[in-house]
């Protein structure tokens, strides 16, 4: 004994041991994150995947003044799909670039077709103040039309 203390050798573990305290730090670290849903509107042309994010990044500085973000936390999964299937049902003008807004309790969709091909910033300003003077909050940006391809720019809402 050294000043008190025991003199002891480490003890290491041998593989079984670290095989299995690995497996049940994966296995829990899996099971505690939560699954991320589709969501896709009925007639699949929106869904609010990386991808279709990530092309609508391609385009943005040719679609718009104003460049948009995923919006984090919007809402239910439910929520979500309402809102996406309630820009849907808009009788949109194909040869427009059309940015809508949308509040997330109602699913109302407050959208703005543009002049030109590209929105000015207050074009693209119009859908959400609208949104938010009619109900104070709650009203991510939805999805933009551009070139005849839909854009949504909501993040799945985790189950």
């Amino acid at each position: 004994m050294v000043c008190g203390y025991e003199d002891k050798q480490a003890r290491v573990p041998d593989g079984d041991t670290v095989t299995v305290v690995c497996f049940v730090i994966g296995f829990s670290f899996m099971f505690s994150q939560k699954s991320v849903a589709s969501l896709v509107s009925a007639d699949g042309q929106l869904s609010c995947t990386d991808e279709q994010f990530n092309a609508y990044n391609r385009h943005m500085l040719q679609a718009g003044e104003m460049t948009i973000s995923r919006q984090p936390d919007s809402g239910t999964l439910l929520q979500q799909r309402k809102m996406i299937d309630a820009f849907e049902k808009l009788a949109l003008p194909k040869d427009k670039t059309i940015i809508a807004a949308a509040h997330v309790e109602t699913a109302k969709v407050y959208a703005t077709a543009c002049a030109k091909e590209k929105c000015t910033m207050d074009e693209m300003a119009k859908p959400e103040q609208a949104c938010l003077t009619e109900h104070w909050n709650d009203c991510p940006y939805l999805a933009m039309q551009f070139r005849e391809k839909r854009y949504c720019f909501l993040k799945p809402a985790r189950e």
